[in-house]
């Protein structure tokens, strides 16, 4: 609530900002002042130039030093050197729903007489020549309310251009949205016409000299004045105006007159009568022929007219001082006053209506001034519609930069409000423009009003504002408000000043205190010193009598007394806090007495008996019950084998002053209520703070029993100190949580629940709700072991209080609803406690192992295992195991071993074949658990804590989806994608894995594959890596696995679906900790609904035909329109259910048989190329088919699913291996043939073309053509060369093969239609052993 400056941003690294400037090493310091700067009135950009350098800067928040910082966004040249520069926002269209500005223009005047209008990316939109002589300053105002017309003003020397906003800004407009259009490559250039902007010129004729000038603006006076004016100016005599002229006042200063009132008349002066006749005159002659007129046309050459004309101001009136000269003049936001600063070090505020020098301030020698409007809203632009209600003021603002002080001023009395020690060699932006260039049709519902009226640009680049409350403008001599604001400034110099709390200081600090006399300024003070300073306590309450004891004789309004509310609640609140650092006297107690009466409140008599009677209870009542001591023993052995460690420790500072400040900061003190709270929107981090206090204070006290009474008479709601003790209790480690820790826990718990009737009053088998609200709060709590812990003190505590409610010995003995409760909250969040503890705990998994997944950090307890549902522990389970690598294998294999330790009886039953499968997998997956001890350790305890959500099917399920999801973030990485398909076919339910083969192709795999498949399909072949990274974000080697994988896993699917026709559907269960929740993964997995096998078919079959194509790279256009006859999107979409289902004929048609044929061909062919062979002798030489073999199955399937048989897969593999000169595998494969005849013309052909290819590379050919017949040899010569032939034939394998195709057609009756080939086999095969005999 004080006036002060507050820095709104810096200019970053000034040195940057200097070199972008190209300014040089020897140029001083304080650079910045000497430049030509703006600021926009919201505050987002600043423009700085430098001689011809124009730097643009653009406000950005920097998060590591949590301010705003403005950074370079353009920087460029200019034609000339820079004289002046003004920032004016744009406003949007009337169409536009934004609330700032649409856009920036940076308007820059230069020494030449130019102005250029840039964008605020730097592009020139306009530039004009006014005058010949350099700018001196540009300027925009519009108003108090900125509704005046945003009019720019430009200054020079001798005279003062008004541009009309009305016809610059739509040109502006315009020109920005040619160049848009130039640089989106629409056109080519851009043209803006400047003759529709209006340019006023006037120039000052009747002063001397004008250093500055600021346009007031129009000046609407009434008949009385403008008669007055008229008979002292004219005389008695003079001839007058019935109507008083619009003028527009230009204030000037400089010398002779030292200020002058400068008139301008709208409209223009009328010329006088002769010239409105020569004008028409010459007119009339013009219209004229020549030979009439006596004038020619052709020869006459009109003068060119200046495009601005210039027209003389009219100085009326001016302040004279022939030795003053005025330096620089800015008018306020109302128009009313305006500042003069001359050359004596004077600041002469003027009364602009009726021209009145007011007030004269001395010492501000090269001053600057800025008038700043303030309203009596805060923060906040007032409505238009009620605007003229509230009430404003005007201060004036003056910056000394030779001294560095800056003076604001009320203008309303003309007092000093504040005076500041400020940066020398600054810069005073002064904004007077809201939002300009508004269409007719935007309306302003609020104020256009600059956002930054005034601000101070230091040397070193800090912005600065001014913050000024409204209420100054209110100051007054004889003002009680007036007394008690000076009073809080000397309050605040005075504990500023003091550097020891004495008790002279605190004498002094009282006496001043008495002072205050408005109750509004006493909470302010209150408030200024717990938030502001580090006050101790004893001055708080100290200040606290001294107020009440002023309010109790005074009658209070109903706002008022809400501040006696504040007080009493805080006098609480403040000796609570005393009373638990043993801090309080009985003064303070009597005081608090004082305050619950004004409350209404009634002390707890039973309470204060119960403290008394307490003194000399046994400690043993509060020891935690036997079973629970064991349970807790054991979990906390655990916790520290695994060393467990929840939560970090937080250590604070143990000021006890600092303490009291988050201690009160932590409450609500201005709510009425039953008890003192705490704040509802209080941070975390304060809550935990408040509660370390709390804690800490707390077990300090020598005796417990005495807090019943102190949280009794403070009226502090005790749950929320129960629940400020268990919050603290949470952050504790381990080994500071003892077993007498926890007894004193238990102890402070029960003397707070003693003071509330609600935790007292435990009715016999009837459930608490003061109670339950703390078992929920347990509930919520990150840590269930500490939880626990809670949990079994809590339920001491209620023991005790039911024993003291029970009738006889009987009753409290037996179980309660409220121990049954705590009973349950204690088994399950000793379950979560050890879910928690395994879950910590991280080791690497040895041998074969899955890839491991990044496990986030997130908090076990209760209530995550309630809210997410009954697979809510399965699902962390396997998240723990993808993060190790665990395979399925082992955890199958961990859970039969278990089994069989469990049932000795099951390895004796050797007829049982699952019995000895379960055996035999347990032998070779034993390896994979003894390796990996520790980790199965941990997961048999999860598993005999819960044995139903620990299933093997159950986690393989979820680690399953883990790595789906993985897959989906990462698809580069294929290993996960393999490690889906993995833990699928480890999942031994049937039903499970086919619902979740399902799910994870609907949810993740089907959208990328039907993508991938669209491109293939357009490319015709495997993808470019620019294709693969535009449309699937992986490049063309991942999309062949991709592929791979899925046709493993649509294979695998296949299998699974026809299993499940001969499975029964098992029952999924989970322990009985949740009574309703969302279905887990294993229940959906289990209700989906029946996949189409034939669908499921047609899918397999299109994932292997791209598959292979893409791993082979063969060419094929439009392969899934050319192969397949049913469209290929049905096929993907039918899958997953998402369309009408419709018949389907499996049997494909015949127009299919011949391309599926082709593109088997290829297949084959591209898979006979992927054999090696050793160089050498024909009989020696050995061939690694192992591969192509693979492939030809591959292809047989698909074949076979194509209802294409296999001799002709057998048959094309003959033809291909013999193409490529592999005789013996194509010799031993023609074995397998069972039909010979198909192959016999291919094999012809390539026999042919052997036969040219060894007469090329023979060495003696013409023995070797005379060796052969001539019908064998004229074959050749019409034979067309075949270069993938190879060029080296082996003409001995070749008979071998061709006697074995002649045997083969032997064992069945020749076709005579193929009896003139097998001749010409026969043929060839002589003439091939004559030319080996004969070594041609």
């Amino acid at each position: 609530m004080s006036c002060q400056i507050e820095q709104i941003a810096d200019c970053g690294d000034l040195s940057s900002l200097a070199r972008a400037l190209f300014l040089s090493s020897n140029e001083e310091q304080n650079w910045l002042s000497q430049c030509c700067v703006s600021l926009s009135s919201c505050g987002n950009l600043l423009a700085v130039g430098y001689r011809n350098r124009l730097c643009i800067l653009t406000t950005q928040w920097i998060t590591s030093t949590q301010s705003n910082t403005f950074l370079i966004s353009w920087s460029g040249t200019l034609p000339a050197d820079i004289s002046a520069v003004l920032v004016l926002p744009i406003c949007p269209s009337h169409h536009s729903f934004q609330n700032g500005p649409d856009w920036f223009c940076i308007v820059v005047g230069f020494k030449n007489g130019n102005i250029a209008f840039h964008t605020n990316t730097g592009h020139l939109l306009l530039s004009e020549k006014i005058d010949e002589k350099p700018v001196l300053k540009i300027s925009c105002h519009t108003g108090t309310y900125g509704t005046l017309p945003d009019d720019v003003h430009v200054l020079f020397h001798t005279c003062e251009c008004i541009i009309s906003g009305a016809t610059l800004f739509p040109t502006l407009r315009n020109a920005k949205a040619q160049l848009a259009k130039v640089q989106a490559g629409i056109q080519d250039y851009y043209s803006v016409d400047n003759r529709s902007i209006s340019i006023k010129k006037w120039l000052y004729t009747e002063q001397e000299v004008v250093n500055d000038a600021a346009v007031v603006g129009l000046e609407l006076k009434n008949a009385y004045d403008h008669l007055l004016a008229a008979s002292t100016y004219g005389g008695y005599d003079v001839w007058y105006r019935s109507v008083p002229p619009v003028n527009t006042l230009i204030l000037g200063a400089g010398q002779k007159p030292y200020i002058g009132f400068h008139y301008a008349l709208e409209g223009g002066t009328a010329p006088p009568l002769q010239d409105v006749a020569r004008a028409v005159a010459h007119k009339i002659k013009s219209a004229l022929p020549g030979w009439l007129g006596g004038a020619s046309t052709e020869g006459s050459v009109s003068a060119a007219e200046p495009r601005i004309r210039s027209e003389p101001l009219s100085l009326r009136s001016g302040l004279h001082d022939a030795q003053r000269h005025g330096t620089s003049v800015i008018v306020s936001p109302d128009r009313r006053l305006a500042a003069v600063v001359d050359s004596f070090g004077r600041v002469a505020v003027l009364d602009v209506n009726r021209g009145h020098l007011i007030r004269l301030i001395k010492g501000c020698r090269d001053a600057q001034c800025a008038f700043v409007q303030i309203f009596e809203l805060d923060n906040k632009k007032p409505q238009l519609s009620f605007v003229k209600e509230i009430r404003r003021a005007i201060f004036l603002i003056i910056y000394n930069p030779k001294k560095g002080l800056i003076d604001i001023r009320l203008m309303q009395r003309g007092n000093r409000v504040a005076v500041f020690t400020a940066t020398k060699n600054g810069q005073l932006l002064y904004n007077t423009c809201g939002l300009v260039g508004a269409d007719k049709n935007y309306t302003q519902k609020k104020l256009n009003l600059p956002e930054f009226q005034c601000v101070l640009l230091d040397p070193d680049g800090k912005l600065k504002k001014f913050s000024i409350p409204f209420f100054y403008a209110l100051d007054g001599v004889h003002s009680e408000r007036s007394k008690d604001l000076n009073t809080l400034k000397e309050l605040r110099d005075l504990i500023k000043n003091n550097t020891s709390n004495s008790e002279d200081y605190e004498q002094k600090l009282l006496s001043k205190v008495c002072e205050i006399k408005t109750l509004e300024l006493k909470k302010h003070f209150l408030e200024m010193l717990i938030r502001n300073y580090d006050t101790s306590p004893t001055i708080i309450i100290s200040c606290l009598q001294i107020f009440w004891d002023s309010t109790k004789e005074e009658s209070v309004s109903s706002q008022q007394r809400e501040t006696q509310h504040y007080f009493a609640n805080l006098g609480l609140l403040t000796i609570f806090y005393m009373c638990i650092n043993d801090d309080c006297e009985r003064d303070e107690i009597e005081f608090a007495m004082e305050l619950r009466n004004f409350l209404g409140l009634e002390v707890n008599e039973s309470c204060l008996e119960k403290t008394i009677d307490d003194q000399n209870e046994d400690n043993s009542l509060f020891h935690l019950l036997e079973d629970d001591s064991c349970i807790l023993e054991r979990l906390l052995v655990l916790a520290h084998e695994n060393n467990y460690k929840h939560h970090a420790r937080v250590t604070f500072a143990d000021t006890s002053m600092t303490t009291y400040k988050k201690f009160i900061s932590c409450f609500n003190l201005e709510e009425k209520s039953k008890y003192i709270s705490l704040k509802a929107n209080a941070s975390v981090d304060k809550l935990n703070n408040l509660a370390t206090i709390t804690f800490t204070s707390i077990f300090k006290l020598k005796n417990f029993s005495m807090l019943a009474s102190y949280v009794n008479k403070c009226n502090i709601d005790p749950k929320e100190i129960v629940k400020l003790l268990i919050t603290h209790f949470m952050s504790m480690s381990l080994e500071e949580i003892t077993i007498d820790l926890v007894e004193k826990w238990t102890m402070a718990v029960y003397h707070v629940c003693t003071v509330t009737k609600d935790a007292t009053n435990i009715i016999y088998n009837e459930i608490s709700h003061w109670w339950e609200d703390i078992r929920n709060v347990l509930v919520e709590m990150p840590c269930p072991l500490r939880s626990m812990i809670v949990a079994m003190a809590c339920k001491v505590i209620s023991r005790i209080l039911e024993s003291n409610n029970a009738e006889s010995d009987d009753v409290w003995e037996s179980v309660t609803k409220e121990n049954a409760k705590w009973g349950i909250l204690i088994g399950k969040l000793e379950d979560i406690s050890i879910l928690s503890i395994v879950l910590m705990c991280k080791d690497t998994f040895n041998g074969n192992s899955l890839p491991s997944l990044e496990m986030d950090d997130f908090n076990i307890n209760l209530k995550y295992i309630y809210t997410r549902g009954k697979g809510s522990i399965t699902e962390l389970i396997a998240k723990w195991l993808c993060s190790m690598g665990a395979t399925p294998a082992a955890i199958v294999a961990n859970e039969l071993m278990e089994t069989i330790a469990a049932n000795p009886e099951l390895t004796d039953e050797d007829d049982n074949d699952d019995n000895t499968t379960d055996l035999l997998f347990v032998e070779n997956n034993r390896y994979a658990v003894d390796e990996n001890a520790r980790i199965f350790k941990w997961l048999s305890l999860l598993r005999r804590q819960f044995p139903l959500s620990t299933s093997a099917n159950y986690i393989i399920t979820n680690m399953c989806w883990e790595y789906a999801m993985a897959w989906q973030k990462c698809m580069k990485n294929t290993l996960l994608l393999d490690a889906v398909i993995h833990c699928l076919s480890s999942i031994s339910d049937i039903h499970i894995r086919l619902g979740l083969f399902s799910i994870i192709w609907a949810t993740y795999i089907k959208q990328i594959f039907e993508i991938s498949c669209r491109l293939v399909n357009k490319v015709g072949r495997l993808p470019k890596d620019p294709l693969c990274l535009q449309d699937i974000s992986f490049d063309n080697t991942t999309l062949i696995n991709f592929f791979r994988l899925t046709t493993l896993y649509l294979n695998d699917f296949q299998n699974c679906l026809k299993l499940s026709y001969s499975h029964n559907k098992k029952k999924v269960e989970f322990e009985k900790i949740w009574e309703e929740s969302m279905p887990s993964l294993v229940e959906v997995t289990q209700h989906t609904k029946n996949v189409n096998d034939c669908i499921l078919t047609l899918n397999y079959q299109v994932s292997c035909t791209l598959y292979y194509q893409c791993h082979f790279n063969i060419k094929l256009s439009k392969p899934l329109d050319v192969l397949f006859d049913i469209d290929y999107h049905y096929i993907l979409e039918a899958l997953t259910g998402n369309v009408v289902n419709r018949e389907i004929n499996m049997k494909p048609s015949e127009k299919l048989r011949n391309p599926r044929m082709k593109f088997l061909t290829k297949l084959i062919r591209a898979s006979v190329e992927t054999i090696s062979c050793s160089d050498g002798h024909e009989s020696y030489r050995t061939y690694d088919s192992g591969d192509c073999q693979m492939w030809i199955e591959k292809i047989s399937i698909l074949a076979n699913l194509w209802s294409i048989d296999d001799e002709f897969i057998k048959r094309q593999q003959v033809i291909a291996l013999y193409h490529v000169g592999y005789d013996t595998l194509a010799e031993n494969t023609m074995n397998s043939i069972r039909n010979p005849v198909p192959v016999l013309a291919p094999i012809l052909a390539i026999t042919i073309q052997r036969l040219k290819r060894s007469l090329e590379h023979s060495n003696n050919q013409a023995e070797w053509i005379v060796s052969i017949p001539p019908q064998l040899y004229k074959r050749l010569q019409n034979t067309v060369l075949d270069t993938s032939i190879p060029a080296h034939p082996s003409l001995s394998t070749t008979v071998l093969v061709l006697q074995k195709l002649l045997f083969q057609l032997n064992k069945k009756s020749p076709d005579p239609a193929h009896l003139q080939d097998i001749k010409l086999i026969e043929l060839i095969i002589e003439n091939c052993e004559i030319i080996i005999r004969r070594k041609l």
